[in-house]
């Protein structure tokens, strides 16, 4: 179970990492540029980007409200439970 938890851990720390680069890159932001916008250390910001660090409650919410200047309700409107057409199971 323990093994599980882990591997669920990972999975959404990694979408999580990967909603934070998408709409860093469509919004033509440097990594520089988030860091210093949320008021979290370039180091940090790098380290989250490469999926090396994990990142905090504190650093998330700096991150969404004054670098990307949403909501947090915008932020997780993404579906991050969605699959792909392809890829759901039809339930019987």
């Amino acid at each position: 179970m323990k093994s599980e938890l882990k591997d669920i851990e990972k999975e959404y720390l990694g979408k999580l990492i990967d909603r934070i680069v998408n709409l860093r890159k469509a919004a033509k932001m440097s990594q520089e540029k988030l860091a210093i916008e949320s008021e979290v250390a370039r180091s940090l910001m790098r380290g989250y980007e490469r999926k090396e660090r994990n990142i905090s409650f504190a650093n998330l919410v700096r991150i969404i409200k004054f670098g990307f200047k949403m909501t947090i309700e915008e932020f997780f409107s993404e579906g991050f439970d969605s699959l792909p057409e392809k890829k759901r199971k039809k339930k019987i």
